[in-house]
């Protein structure tokens, strides 16, 4: 089976650099494939002064007088999420010959807006870092861990 749709979960981490350089290694020569770069915000992190929540910070209750801020914070999030992505991703994905999309989802839980996100854009395979934390850290929720079980499609992990 060819995959031609690959999502790749990045949140900057090595080994999200290392499903990266797989992915790259799989469909980057064809020019028909589509890969899927995808950060995704804790929604828990959305609030003022959080510039990218793809890098590590506190988990901190936030307080939204209405929803309209929370959107505007929430919209502020996603542009410097994906910005920051770019400018570190802009020289690894120049000698590509497929079409690179960059995109970012809020979730509740990463791996649910890993998935959701592979089942509406039809994903063909995800490919993921994982810490290699061992068997008790997956049993009590990694991230990899849970999209392996509740993706519609394969997973490849890369440590």
């Amino acid at each position: 089976m060819m995959y031609k749709n690959l999502l790749v979960a990045y949140d900057g981490s090595e080994p999200s650099q290392g499903a990266l350089n797989v992915a790259k290694n799989m469909i980057g020569d064809m020019p028909d494939a589509v890969m899927h770069i995808l950060a995704v915000i804790p929604l828990g992190a959305v609030g003022v002064g959080v510039e990218s929540p793809i890098e590590p910070i506190g988990s901190v209750q936030q307080i939204f007088p209405d929803m309209e801020t929370y959107e505007a914070l929430l919209a502020n999030a996603k542009n410097n999420t994906a910005k920051s992505v770019e400018e570190q991703l802009d020289d690894q994905l120049d000698d590509l010959k497929c079409e690179v999309t960059i995109d970012v989802v809020a979730a509740s839980k990463p791996a649910m807006g890993i998935c959701e996100y592979a089942e509406d854009n039809e994903i063909d395979m995800i490919v993921m870092g994982r810490r290699g934390l061992g068997a008790l850290r997956s049993m009590l929720g990694s991230v990899s861990y849970a999209v392996l079980h509740e993706a519609n499609c394969p997973v490849v992990t890369v440590k």
